[in-house]
């Protein structure tokens, strides 16, 4: 599928990207697409381009609709090379287009890009744009998620466009969420917002409501990733709204790995204890796991367990790796809970405390360790420890 018009005369011009499946470290079975958007009118409007290496496939996509050396605008909402890595592409051809972004993405653009003799219009919130029968507005975004983000918003024909806010790593020849799944997508926008966002949930709520306090009526959102929203608007809006607090509903998060089975074998244990009293349970194995879909996992559970054999008096390495990840995701309203096995030192519990302690989440005392194999006494006492976690994982 080629150009789409997704409004009278506004058109999805991106490229998708079938192949990749590592974004940064996240991983994206999926794929995913550089979402870019195309408006004709007295000036023609090119808003964000594509990642390096599909510029082909962008030029080709605005051939469809116009000359692409018509283009007068092009306005990059956000610097990152997945957004901006086909500008100078794009500039070779629309030679005569004038370049909007912020102040931040203006001395980003020079950094990456070398752009230093180009003239740039840098525009804040509350700026506006006319090109003829349309007219643009925009809204600075810093931290969401770069200094230099923004979004820009089509005031006639109520469409958002705020580059990596809504979005999600989906690869698909559709461009609408309720062609390829509502359910889907809002999945893969948890998994995105979880792995990419969550850190800056208190910039993105604030971002949310002066969006609303603007009086910007939204029918459509065209995010830079993934499926466009135009039905249902309101539910991928209340979804950021439940995320940027943590809202957490009863579920379980038991994240493990294990030596010789012993940790491997409280954590399936745990798993059948718990499931089936009203609580929500994944058991992830890390090694074994998509450490995104973990991530995504744990941005609405109430209760995390992280299950580690003791090794050199610490805790296992790929516990520690991911312990490490999310501290920088900075998940809030949280209850962690500790369990493993140990041979002839302890260590891995104390470790994972101290990693809990430094996300600032609440922890549930005492751990629940064994040493070497657990055997049918220790299993039994592992009841107990369940009916704690299920007790604190009902009590949202």
């Amino acid at each position: 599928m080629g150009a789409v018009e997704l409004k009278n005369k506004i058109y999805w011009v991106g490229a998708v990207d079938y192949n990749v499946r590592d974004f940064h470290g996240y991983q994206t079975p999926q794929g995913t697409s550089y979402n870019a958007y195309l408006l004709i009118d007295e000036k023609i409007t090119l808003v964000d381009t594509v990642k390096k290496g599909f510029a082909k496939d962008l030029l080709a996509h605005v051939a469809e609709i116009v000359d692409p050396a018509k283009i007068d605008t092009l306005i990059i909402n956000h610097v990152e090379m997945d957004h901006s890595g086909s500008i100078l592409d794009v500039l070779a051809v629309a030679k005569n287009a004038k370049v909007y972004c912020t102040q931040k993405g203006q001395e980003g653009l020079i950094k990456h890009y070398g752009m230093k003799d180009r003239e740039f219009n840098v525009v804040k919130t509350g700026d506006k744009l006319s090109l003829g029968s349309r007219t643009l507005t925009f809204v600075g975004a810093p931290m969401v998620h770069w200094p230099d983000s923004m979004f820009t918003y089509v005031i006639e024909d109520k469409v958002l466009l705020p580059n990596d806010a809504f979005g999600q790593h989906l690869a698909h020849p559709s461009r609408f969420a309720d062609e390829i799944g509502e359910d889907h997508c809002m999945e893969e926008a948890a998994k995105y917002y979880a792995n990419i966002l969550m850190p800056l949930g208190n910039v993105i709520s604030k971002k949310l409501d002066e969006v609303a306090q603007m009086g910007m009526p939204i029918e459509m959102i065209g995010p830079s990733h993934g499926a466009i929203w135009r039905k249902n608007i309101t539910r991928v809006l209340d979804a950021y709204k439940d995320w940027t607090v943590f809202k957490a509903k009863p579920k379980v998060v038991i994240v493990y790995d294990t030596m010789w089975e012993s940790t491997d074998l409280l954590a399936r244990r745990l798993t059948e204890l718990i499931t089936g009293n009203g609580v929500e349970v994944c058991l992830y194995n890390i090694r074994k796991s998509d450490g995104s879909q973990i991530v995504r996992d744990i941005l609405d559970a109430k209760v995390l367990l992280v299950g580690s054999p003791t090794l050199n008096a610490d805790m296992f390495w790929t516990v520690g790796g991911f312990l490490t990840y999310l501290r920088g995701l900075k998940p809030k309203n949280k209850k962690v809970g500790i369990f493993g096995s140990y041979g002839w030192a302890e260590g891995a519990s104390k470790a994972i405390k101290k990693e809990v302690e430094a996300m600032g989440l609440e922890m549930i005392e005492p751990p629940f360790e064994v040493q070497y194999v657990p055997n049918e006494e220790e299993l039994s006492k592992l009841k107990e420890y369940a009916k704690l976690i299920i007790q604190t994982a009902r009590a949202v």
